[in-house]
């Protein structure tokens, strides 16, 4: 009897330490690693819901987690009561977005539009609108490797999924320090640009410590922050993501400079 009685006492010791989907609670430390894995998977499957700024979406794309980060997203984005279909490819810092309302903006014979964040950002230009239309989960994953602190909220199902959902606050400093490569150009543009240095998010952990879903605000400048909702799903190896044919593409900033 006390054997069984000191078995049952490691038992719920052991639960306590652990973190996920099953009812415990997880650590800054489990949070972070959880970001950890489900980037080193090597490609997942997101859905997305945004708001802000006088406009919604929703969306859903796959996305190549490695270093050199890359995806394919296809999102519907309603401003004014009008729908627009917004479709872009995201290579590292660069984004390629083609939608029939950049039709002029792209001129007769082109299609898609590029953006280099790394361009944008050391030009003080504000294109934050048009990155609130493409929201990337390889960012939100980034910013929870600087986790700090969390708290339990409960048990929750997300795609079918049990988690554990949890409030967290993300340094994005000490998320820099563990970021790497496009990653970690992207966080300290995110930093630069806003001037923030703490980002609260809810997060929702599954069972095998992977991140299931993920809400924050994003600030793609010094303005109204746009609310992002990213599902994860489907993680597995990288998939292929091409950029379209270069005589398809107008870079925007270009294109802004001539008319300028």
């Amino acid at each position: 009897m006390r054997r069984l009685a000191l078995v049952a006492s490691l038992a719920v010791l052991a639960a306590g330490c652990g973190g996920g989907g099953d009812g415990t609670s997880a650590s800054a430390d489990d949070i972070a690693r959880a970001a950890t894995k489900s980037t080193k998977k090597g490609s997942l499957e997101a859905d997305f819901a945004i708001s802000g700024q006088g406009l919604t979406g929703r969306g859903s794309g796959v996305f190549n987690t490695g270093k050199t980060r890359s995806g394919q997203l296809q999102m519907t984005v309603t401003a004014n009561g009008r729908d627009t279909p917004v479709d872009t490819i995201v290579s590292g810092d660069v984004f390629y977005m083609r939608s029939p309302a950049f039709a002029r903006a792209v001129g007769q014979g082109k299609q898609w539009i590029k953006l280099d964040l790394g361009t944008i950002a050391k030009r003080g230009a504000n294109l934050g609108g048009l990155l609130d239309a493409s929201p990337t989960p390889t960012n939100a994953l980034a910013y929870l490797e600087g986790t700090t602190d969390v708290k339990k909220v409960g048990s929750e199902k997300v795609g079918g999924v049990a988690t554990t959902h949890y409030t967290v606050n993300a340094d994005l400093r000490r998320a820099v320090e563990r970021a790497s490569g496009t990653a970690r150009s992207s966080l300290q543009q995110v930093i630069a640009q806003t001037g923030i240095r703490k980002l609260p998010l809810d997060v929702w952990l599954d069972q095998n410590g992977y991140i299931r879903k993920v809400k924050y605000d994003e600030h793609s400048g010094r303005r109204q922050a746009a609310h992002v909702a990213i599902e994860l799903h489907d993680f597995g190896a990288p998939v292929p993501i091409t950029p379209p044919p270069s005589d398809s593409v107008v870079d925007l900033l270009q294109r802004l400079q001539q008319g300028a």
